[in-house]
């Protein structure tokens, strides 16, 4: 009886590990495949396309274009800040609280915030520049 009960304790112990580790691992993985969304906000083609468009920049089409491009950054910004926040929620809400997770995810939401402001900025820099240019 005593082996039995030893080797069921060992088995749940083992079982337990197991599902651990795969919790660790999918939420590094999660970890890891936003930290880099959230560094190529754009893709790789759009943005050597923008940096052309800026150093060649001549008429009010061109930097309304660019202002375009900083308003459409702006909108993926503000859709991973509100994604980022409810993660966020979501670890706090839990029956056991993730407080660790969930201020990451509320620093992320912030950051993703502060670059939606900081395009936004440009946009409207870029929206000015074409509309001085309009009345030359």
């Amino acid at each position: 009886m005593i082996k039995h009960s030893n080797s069921l304790i060992k088995r749940k112990e083992v079982s337990k590990m197991n599902k651990m580790s795969q919790i660790v691992i999918a939420l590094i993985v999660f970890l890891m495949l936003f930290s880099f969304i959230g560094v190529v906000p754009g893709g790789a083609a759009e943005e050597e396309d923008v940096d052309k468009m800026i150093e060649t920049a001549n008429t009010p089409e061109d930097h309304i274009k660019i202002a375009e491009y900083y308003e459409k950054q702006a909108a993926k910004m503000e859709q991973e800040a509100s994604f980022h926040a409810s993660l966020a929620d979501s670890y706090k809400s839990r029956g056991k609280p993730l407080l660790g997770l969930a201020k990451h995810c509320s620093d992320l939401s912030k950051r993703y915030m502060e670059a939606a402001k900081d395009y936004k900025a440009m946009a409207m820099e870029h929206m000015k520049m074409a509309q001085e240019m309009q009345k030359q």
